[in-house]
């Protein structure tokens, strides 16, 4: 596995995208609307440091939920060479919460969720 981007939930992508213009982050892609995660994306970067703004729709339970506790900085996202077998792996130890899903900011390549034992989200990315 290898370390890809860190996700940073935000009702306000504009805003978000000014803070961190702030700290020498820049847009590396256009906006990405993905309805099938029920969100909006806008990638940033700074050197080799990469954020992903998501902004949940309103039907997206599960982050709205998380963004009124107030928990930006929610998920560590990693790259892996072979989904399903990291996927068999890892739900030994953590539970799975989103199936391998197409995604549209990865150019439609799978991604699958899990959280671990206080809450925090794993992101794991078809390579």
């Amino acid at each position: 596995m290898k370390f890809h981007h860190i996700g940073y939930l935000t009702n306000n992508l504009r805003l978000s995208v000014n803070d961190f213009k702030k700290l020498n982050y820049r847009k590396i892609k256009k906006p990405v609307i993905d309805n099938n995660l029920k969100v909006k994306i806008q990638f940033l970067k700074n050197r080799n440091n990469i954020i992903e703004l998501i902004k949940p729709s309103l039907n997206n339970y599960g982050l709205v939920n998380i963004l009124k506790k107030k928990n930006y900085a929610y998920h560590f996202a990693y790259k892996v060479e072979n989904l399903e077998k990291t996927i068999f792996r890892l739900k030994k130890k953590f539970k799975l919460i989103i199936n391998p899903t197409p995604a549209k900011a990865f150019n439609n390549k799978k991604v699958a969720f899990f959280t671990i034992s206080d809450g925090f989200v794993i992101e794991l990315i078809q390579s």
